[in-house]
């Protein structure tokens, strides 16, 4: 009996290695897959590849949605930082017309609740490694100026100082939050660290003991 040539496979058609998804649905995908790869790996480190690995399509199926790596990015980047912003607007509405500490405790406290989200995706905002992008800064910067300005009525309100010294001081304020919030949520251990709720309560103790050592109205009187 002659053998007979095994009849030829098609290559799988790389693009439907994955269940098709209608578009939109697949671009939600994607997003996910890219901001978990990103949290986890930094701007830098991270790849189209590993992108579309995660999301278990090609790569031209990726390109067919973002034009690049910078796009995508930007893409994840808007929505973290519309979405924190909106939570530390939320915080602030809430207590409109109360004491300006509990309208500071209450962003102080949201802003630890984000940091601690378990997707870590605040290091898209804060820890990206692609500060020098002018456009990531820009975004970032936004997310500075809200809470700098809330810092800022408050001590002009409560104190004194020039409105250039409490922007100063505003800021200054910003960066202790910041920095105490990233090492909390990236350095320390999730069931060794405080909670969210107490780790708010001593920051907000530390700014307000600062605040109290500044001059007055009724200093001058």
């Amino acid at each position: 009996m002659t053998d007979r040539p095994a009849p030829a496979v098609e290559a799988p058609d790389e693009s439907a290695r994955s269940t098709r998804l209608p578009r939109e649905e697949r671009r939600r995908q994607l997003l996910g897959c890219a901001r978990a790869v990103f949290a986890a790996e930094g701007y830098a480190g991270a790849s189209m590849d590993q992108i579309a690995e995660r999301a278990e399509v090609s790569k031209p199926v990726l390109y067919q949605h973002f034009p690049g790596k910078h796009e995508l990015f930007l893409e994840l980047l808007d929505a973290e930082v519309a979405d924190l912003q909106e939570r530390l607007g939320a915080a602030m509405d809430a207590r409109r017309g109360r004491d300006n500490r509990e309208r500071v405790r209450a962003t102080v406290a949201a802003f630890f609740e984000y940091m601690g989200a378990p997707e870590r995706t605040h290091r898209l905002v804060f820890d990206s490694g692609a500060d020098q992008d002018p456009e990531v800064r820009s975004r970032s910067e936004a997310v500075h100026r809200l809470l700098s300005s809330e810092i800022t009525r408050t001590i002009s309100a409560d104190t004194s100082v020039g409105e250039a010294e409490a922007e100063v001081l505003s800021r200054g304020l910003v960066g202790l939050l910041l920095g105490a919030a990233r090492h909390w949520a990236d350095r320390l251990d999730v069931q060794a660290r405080p909670p969210a709720a107490e780790m708010a309560r001593t920051v907000d103790a530390l700014v307000w003991r600062g605040l109290a050592t500044l001059p007055t109205d009724e200093d001058a009187l």
